[in-house]
């Protein structure tokens, strides 16, 4: 993200304003088909202002390094995970994201591209998928991270991706709770940050 003064009174100018810039896939955000998927759909085709999802679910699948999460990892839990429509999965690697930023972008859990075709037949209702990881995709596998765009994507039902999550709290993991996000442009896009609640249960 880029901070630019646009202008200042310092030279002459009758305010203080600042130009932002930052990447639509910057920090927390939401990746919608047409990330990957050519002239498909965008953020404002895809998801409204504000967007409540209720039963919400977390799993915890501890990786580290540049291991991939695979089907197998996500087969213990079918039951809790079959009606839901929004899947996050913790790997633990959102615990660096601070202390150590550069390993948190390069060097990082991933989704195997077997994953979504796999979810697509146990989560029948499922719509978003989102990890404490910075993308479902890491540099060192970086075609297998292409196809799993894609497979997420571009195929039918779509499953839109939220990547670079904080799923550090404890009661994520203990119930279904209502997920709420708000995407911060709401425009024809490919991708968006979003600010990202998670609302328990009483």
């Amino acid at each position: 993200m880029k901070l630019e003064p646009a202008k200042s009174i310092e030279k002459g100018d009758s305010s203080n304003t600042t130009l932002i810039t930052f990447n639509g896939h910057s920090g927390t955000h939401i990746d919608a088909p047409n990330h990957f998927c050519g002239r498909a759909l965008t953020v404002s085709e895809t998801l409204k202002p504000e967007n409540i999802i209720e039963g919400a679910v977390c799993i915890d699948i501890p990786k580290t390094g540049d291991r991939p999460v695979i089907p197998e990892d996500i087969k213990p839990y079918i039951h809790e995970i079959k009606d839901t429509e929004a899947l996050f999965i913790r790997t633990g690697s959102g615990d660096i994201r601070d202390a150590d930023p550069d390993t948190y972008a390069t060097v990082h859990p991933w989704i195997h591209p077997d994953v979504p075709d796999y979810l697509r037949e146990i989560c029948p209702e499922l719509r978003f998928f989102g990890l404490d990881a910075i993308s479902v995709s890491v540099p060192s596998f970086r075609q297998e991270g292409r196809e799993c765009h894609r497979n997420f994507l571009c195929k039918s039902p779509e499953i839109m991706l939220i990547e670079d999550l904080n799923l550090s709290s404890p009661e994520l993991l203990e119930q279904s709770w209502r997920l709420r996000f708000y995407p911060v442009i709401f425009d024809r896009i490919d991708g968006v940050p979003v600010l990202v609640f998670a609302e328990f249960y009483e």
